[in-house]
């Protein structure tokens, strides 16, 4: 693994030595954490394997490492999520709030992705009013509902990455996806 991704690496270790996560999670941070889970193995066992042979397939056209580590970023739920499933050595994934990803990437930029793959998995709040006045359209909600807005998505080029907005309906007990890719985006 590079020198760059070693060292946030140990900024990972660090930061979570100093704040660790908490797992005392309301009932609807415990269904994001589900959702997301979900999401983060979808992108380990489907769309991460793809985008990270597009990119070794485009490494030297590129001038990226072929084999970069994998920075996630997402809110409390998502990052317990992400603890459970890859434990907390997992070599070539690092997992952080936004925030701190943010943080370290202002002092050690890479504005190339040359050392780094960064996805994302998350619940907006609030929802974005735009999508929320399109989702009014499309999915009136009853009564004591409310709009959820999963943000999934993936940059492994300063011009290379996709990712959407997953639209759902929380009903105060339970979510239902509405629809998947409800916006998207490619670049």
């Amino acid at each position: 693994m590079n020198d760059w991704f070693n060292k946030l690496r140990q900024e990972s270790t660090d930061l979570r030595k100093c704040a660790p996560l908490l797992s005392d999670l309301d009932e609807v941070q415990e269904w994001q954490r589900r959702i997301i889970g979900g999401s983060v193995i979808a992108w380990l066992e489907h769309h991460g394997p793809a985008i990270l042979n597009e990119r070794q397939i485009l490494c030297e056209l590129t001038k990226v490492d072929p084999n970069p580590g994998i920075v996630f970023t997402s809110t409390a739920p998502g990052l317990l999520a992400a603890q459970e499933i890859l434990g907390d050595e997992q070599q070539d994934v690092v997992f952080l709030h936004d925030e701190e990803f943010m943080r370290w990437i202002k002092r050690n930029p890479d504005p190339a992705y040359c050392w780094h793959v960064h996805f994302w998995s998350f619940f907006r709040e609030p929802v974005d009013k735009k999508l929320s006045e399109k989702a009014r359209r499309a999915y009136p909600l009853p009564n004591g509902s409310t709009y959820w807005q999963h943000s999934e998505g993936t940059m492994w080029g300063s011009q290379a990455g996709r990712g959407g907005e997953h639209l759902w309906q929380w009903d105060g007990e339970e979510p239902q996806l509405l629809e998947e890719a409800f916006q998207s985006w490619i670049s």
